[in-house]
């Protein structure tokens, strides 16, 4: 029985005797298969929760990415919805100037339809670089519409052209530096372009008088007016009245004489009293 046991001998410091301990090997056989156990167990466990710890943080890292994307894709709708009432107010703002000149070409004689849009536009259209080509075209469309003397300052006939006529006052050839429209008394006088009243009163053989200063070089004159309406240095806009027709100056009755300067030169207003 006595080989069945481990006897370990503990000498104490000071040599006052010895103490020992007797373990039985079973039991010693069970306490290294309980470590051996336990370490089995412990390393298990550890590689057990080293993977569910990878797995979590793979997980997380997914879930990140997830909501990443997520932000991102409603930062890109937030873009696209800011970008689409961008688009609409700019084309409401194209239509509203394609509008005004529509309106304006109507004050002044000419009956041309401009393009109106509605709400649809076709996807390839519906960017920037194609609403921003449109915007360049519109506003040059509507930089000439508003500058150039275009369209005619009253509606009637023309009575006497431009060039060389008959002088109706002693009737030999003269040249006629403007045309003469047809006119009921006190009938309103458009300005053909926007611009800056240089003359307004009496003025030379037009009698009552107004000579507006525009752009690139025009300049518009209206003559034997009733009444004006204006005066020196005020702004004025295209289809705005400066005053009324009359018979003042060296006139035979009501009409209006129009005549445009263009560079110091007067030039046929009849080329443009329309858009062919």
């Amino acid at each position: 029985m006595e080989s069945e046991r481990l006897t370990l001998l503990f000498i104490t410091p000071g040599g006052k005797g010895a103490k020992s301990l007797s373990i039985k090997f079973s039991h010693i056989k069970l306490i290294s298969f309980s470590v051996i156990v336990f370490s089995i167990l412990s390393c298990l466990s550890f590689i057990f929760t080293y993977k569910l710890h990878k797995i979590a943080e793979i997980n997380s890292n997914h879930e990140k990415e997830l909501v990443q994307k997520l932000i991102n894709q409603t930062n890109v709708l937030n873009q696209i919805s800011k970008d689409e009432v961008i688009l609409k107010a700019r084309l409401k703002e194209m239509e509203d100037k394609i509008l005004e000149m529509q309106q304006l070409l109507y004050k002044k004689g000419i009956n041309k339809n401009s393009p109106v849009g509605g709400e649809f536009i076709p996807a390839e259209k519906g960017s920037f670089s194609y609403v921003e080509f449109m915007e360049k075209n519109i506003d040059e469309l509507y930089h000439v519409m508003r500058n150039v003397p275009f369209g005619a300052p009253i509606s009637g006939k023309i009575n006497s052209s431009y060039g060389h006529r008959k002088d109706p006052f002693h009737s030999r050839f003269a040249f006629h530096s403007g045309i003469d429209i047809d006119a009921n008394y006190k009938q309103p006088v458009l300005a053909t372009a926007d611009g800056t009243v240089k003359q307004a009163g009496r003025y030379k053989r037009y009698g009552k008088a107004i000579i507006i200063k525009h752009k690139n070089g025009y300049q518009t004159l209206y003559g034997h007016l009733s009444k004006v309406l204006v005066k020196k240095g005020d702004k004025i806009k295209s289809g705005q009245i400066i005053g009324h027709t009359g018979s003042t100056g060296r006139s035979t009755g009501p009409h209006l004489h129009y005549e445009i300067i263009k560079n110091g030169k007067r030039v046929n207003p009849a080329k443009f009293l329309t858009l062919k």
